[in-house]
C-alpha cells in the first residue's frame, strides 16, 4: 500500500534549513514549532488537500465507500453462511478477497485520508506498523487469490477428471497465501517508524509540529528501491502473467467445446441446452477475468505512484500536487471493497442460474416419454462447484 507517509518523508527531506527560518511558527505544549502545511508551502507548493470543498468531496467519497464497504462485503459473508450452495471450495478464494476488502474498510479507508490531510498521525504508534502492514499485505493476498482460482480453473479444464479442490485444500493455500504474503512484507513492516517532527531537522533546529509514521529505517534508498521493484513483480507482474495464461487457455477451450465428461448425459440434452450451458459458462469466466481487471484497475495507479517515489522520478504535476494525486489514487484503489461484492453477487447469480432444474424436468419428460434416462444423478451431485450441462459446455466454475 501507498500511504502518506511516503509523500511527507519527501516533503520533509527536501526542506532546507533556510526554508524553515522563513516559516512562520507556531506553538504547541513542547513550545515552538513548525507546521508542516506552513512548510509545504514555503516550497511553492499549493497543497490543495487542505482546501474545504476538497476536503469535503474526499470525506464524502471515503463515507461512501466505507459504507458499502462494509454492507456490500458483510451482505456477501451473510449471503454465504445462510446459503450451503454457496460453501463451495472455490469460493473460498473469493470469501477471501471479501475478508481482505474489510480489512482495508476499517483501516486504509479512515485512518489513510484523514493522515494525508491533517498531516498529523494521530493513531499511536503501533498502529504505525499495522496499518501499512495489513493493507500491504491485502494487496498480496487479493492477486495471488485470483491467480489460485485461474490455476485451479486451467488444472480443471485440462484434466476434467481429477478432483477438484476440497474446501481443506482451499482453506490451507489461503493460508499459505496469508504466510507468505506477511513474510514478504516484514520489510516494509519494520521500515515504518512512529516519529515527532523532530526526525526531520537537524539538532537545535524547529522541528515540526505533530507526529509521523513514516518509512525511516531503510538503510539505503538502493534497498528500498530493490525491495520496491521486487514487491511490484510479486504483487503484479507474476500473478498477472500466470492469470492471463491461465484464462486466455480456459476461454480457449470454452470455446472449442473440447471437453465432454459424461457422454450419456451430454446426448440427453439439446443443441439449446449445450449451447446456453456453454453460454454461461463463458459468462462466469468473464466475470472472474472482471475481477482481474478490477484489481489492476483500482491498484495499479498507487502502485505505479509509489514506484515513481521511490526512484525519484516523479513528474512535475505529481511534484506540485503530491498529496492530492496520492490521495486520488489512494481512493481509486479503495474503490475496489465495492466492485468485489457486486461482482461476487454477480457471479453467485449466474451460478445459480446454471442449475439444472429446467434441463433436469425437460429430461425427466424425455424419460416418461421413453427417452435416454438419467439415472442415479442427485441435485447434490451437481451444485455448488459445477454442473453437468456445463461440463458438456466446456468447463465446470
Amino acid at each position: 500500500m501507498v500511504s502518506s507517509a511516503a509523500t511527507i518523508s519527501t516533503i520533509s527531506t527536501t526542506t532546507t534549513p533556510s526554508t524553515i527560518s522563513n516559516v512562520i511558527t507556531s506553538h504547541s505544549n513542547n513550545g515552538s514549532c513548525i507546521q508542516i502545511a506552513e512548510a509545504i508551502a514555503a516550497q511553492g507548493i499549493d497543497d490543495i488537500t487542505v482546501d474545504f470543498y476538497i476536503r469535503s468531496i474526499f470525506t464524502f467519497l471515503y463515507g461512501f465507500l466505507f459504507v458499502l464497504g462494509i454492507f456490500g462485503n458483510g451482505g456477501v459473508l451473510w449471503a454465504v453462511a445462510r446459503n450451503k450452495r454457496l460453501q463451495s471450495a472455490r469460493n473460498v478464494f473469493l470469501l477471501n478477497l471479501i475478508f481482505t476488502d474489510l480489512i482495508l474498510v476499517f483501516t486504509a479507508i479512515p485512518v489513510t485520508p484523514w493522515y494525508a490531510m491533517t498531516k498529523d498521525w494521530a493513531f499511536g504508534s503501533v498502529m504505525c506498523h499495522l496499518v501499512p502492514l495489513s493493507n500491504s499485505c491485502s494487496v498480496f493476498v487479493t492477486s495471488w487469490s485470483l491467480t489460485a482460482i485461474s490455476l485451479d480453473k486451467f488444472l480443471h479444464i485440462n484434466d476434467p477428471t481429477k478432483q477438484p479442490v476440497s474446501i481443506r485444500q482451499a482453506l490451507a493455500i489461503t493460508f499459505l497465501i496469508w504466510i507468505v504474503s506477511t513474510l514478504i512484507n516484514l520489510p516494509y513492516l519494520m521500515s515504518f517508524e512512529h516519529v515527532d517532527g523532530s526526525f526531520y531537522v537537524q539538532p537545535g533546529e524547529t522541528p515540526y509540529c505533530g507526529h509521523f509514521c513514516d518509512e525511516a529505517n531503510w538503510q539505503s534508498e538502493n534497498s528500498r528501491k530493490i525491495y520496491g521493484t521486487t514487491v511490484m513483480l510479486l504483487q503484479f507482474v507474476v500473478p498477472m502473467a500466470v492469470i492471463t495464461y491461465c484464462y486466455f487457455k480456459i476461454l480457449q477451450k470454452v470455446s472449442k467445446d473440447m471437453i465432454i465428461q459424461n457422454a450419456q448425459f451430454c446426448q440427453s440434452l439439446t443443441q439449446k441446452q449445450r449451447s446456453d450451458a456453454t453460454s454461461r459458462k463463458k459468462k462466469v469466466n468473464y466475470i472472474l477475468i472482471a475481477m482481474v481487471v478490477t484489481f489492476i484497475g483500482c491498484w495499479l495507479p498507487l502502485t505505479l505512484l509509489n514506484l515513481v517515489k521511490d526512484f525519484k522520478k516523479e513528474p512535475e504535476w505529481l511534484k506540485r500536487q503530491p498529496f492530492f494525486w496520492a490521495i486520488n489514487a489512494h481512493v481509486i484503489a479503495m474503490s475496489l471493497v465495492v466492485w468485489n461484492p457486486l461482482l461476487f453477487f454477480w457471479l453467485t447469480r449466474k451460478q445459480k442460474r446454471s442449475g439444472l432444474s429446467k434441463i433436469l424436468n425437460s429430461t425427466e419428460g424425455s424419460k416418461k416419454a421413453g427417452g435416454s434416462g438419467l439415472r442415479g444423478i442427485q441435485l447434490h451431485d451437481l451444485l455448488p462447484t459445477s454442473t453437468h450441462s456445463d461440463r458438456c459446455a466446456g468447463n465446470s466454475f
